[in-house]
């Protein structure tokens, strides 16, 4: 976990070949989870087209569930 500018950051692969980076934002309690391949973030999952954005750590944990739960990402 990192520590920077006042937010910590986690990224989960899975073996599926995506990534969940988690940002957390303590000053406001939020999340951000992004789907990623490799270094990159990706958008064309049927989860999401951009960051999604977390009010609570359930939410984060939902979506983090279902990246994990893609199909194999095509090479």
């Amino acid at each position: 976990m990192n520590n920077l500018l006042n937010k910590v950051n986690s990224k989960t692969t899975f073996s599926n070949g995506y990534t969940a980076s988690v940002v957390y934002f303590p000053e406001t309690d939020e999340h951000e989870v992004a789907v990623m391949v490799g270094d990159r973030l990706v958008y064309d999952t049927p989860i999401t087209v951009d960051v999604v954005r977390c009010e609570s750590s359930q939410q984060a944990w939902d979506v983090v569930g279902q990246i994990m739960m893609l199909p194999e990402r095509g090479k």
